[in-house]
C-alpha cells in the first residue's frame, strides 16, 4: 500500500505539473507566443504550431497520466511522462544553446529565462516517475 501511494505521488506531481503548464501556456497565449518567438527556432506559422501544440501535448500526456496511474498502470505512466520531460529538457537545451537569455514560458508570466536549472527540473521530472517504478 505505502509502494503505491508512493508510485501515484511520484506520477501525479510531475503529470499534474505537466497539466498546470499547459492550461497556463493556453491562458496566457501571448506571453508564451512571445516567449516562442524569442527561441529562434521557428517563424511564421511554426511559432503557432509551438504555442497551440506545446501546451496541449502537457494537457493531454498529464491526464493520460493520471489516468493511467488511477486505473493500475503505473508503468505506462510513467513512460508517458518521462518522455514528455525528457523531450522538454532537450528542448530546452537546444534553445539555451542556440538563443541568448531566452524566455521560459513554462509558468506564464512568472516564467524566468531558461537556464541550467530548468532543464536540470525537467530531467528529475521525467526521472521520478521511472524511479518509482524501479523501486517498486
Amino acid at each position: 500500500m505505502i509502494v503505491q501511494s508512493i508510485q501515484l505521488l511520484a506520477i501525479g506531481i510531475p503529470a499534474s505539473l505537466a497539466v498546470i503548464a499547459g492550461v497556463i501556456k493556453l491562458r496566457y497565449r501571448q506571453e508564451f507566443a512571445s516567449a516562442v518567438v524569442s527561441w529562434g527556432l521557428v517563424r511564421g506559422r511554426g511559432i503557432g504550431l509551438l504555442v497551440n501544440g506545446i501546451p496541449a501535448c502537457e494537457v493531454a500526456v498529464g491526464l493520460a497520466a493520471l489516468g493511467l496511474a488511477l486505473v493500475g498502470r503505473p508503468i505506462g505512466a510513467a513512460v508517458l511522462l518521462a518522455l514528455l520531460f525528457l523531450l522538454l529538457a532537450a528542448g530546452q537545451a537546444v534553445i539555451l544553446r542556440r538563443s541568448v537569455n531566452p524566455s521560459c514560458g513554462c509558468f506564464g508570466k512568472t516564467s524566468g529565462p531558461i537556464g541550467t536549472r530548468t532543464i536540470v527540473r525537467a530531467a528529475v521530472l521525467a526521472l521520478l516517475p521511472l524511479a518509482a517504478i524501479i523501486v517498486a
